[in-house]
């Protein structure tokens, strides 16, 4: 096994909760920004920018973790296709 199920599942709820918290921020900065004017209006652009960037990287994190949860499946898979050959029943 890549990755143990326990371990796939906390990392995606904590991946899950990041997102949302990247998306609610970006959501107040944008609010602000309008509020603000041009005066510091390029400030929080840049931020916006930033969370954008970090919210690309959690979309490879998350990615990885897809990827992590097919190879576990084809280990499985491999697994369960060995037991069978040599005559021991999987439980």
């Amino acid at each position: 096994m890549v990755l143990d199920q326990d371990t796939f599942v906390d990392l995606a709820t904590h991946l899950e909760g990041a997102s949302e918290g990247v998306l609610e921020l970006t959501k107040r900065c944008v609010a602000i920004c309008e509020r603000e004017g041009s005066a510091q209006g390029e400030e929080w652009i840049a931020l916006v920018d930033s969370l954008a960037q970090v919210n690309a990287q959690l979309a490879a994190i998350e990615q990885t973790l897809r990827a992590l949860l097919e190879a576990n499946r084809e280990e499985d898979e491999f697994a369960k296709a060995t037991l069978r050959r040599s005559g021991i029943q999987d439980s």
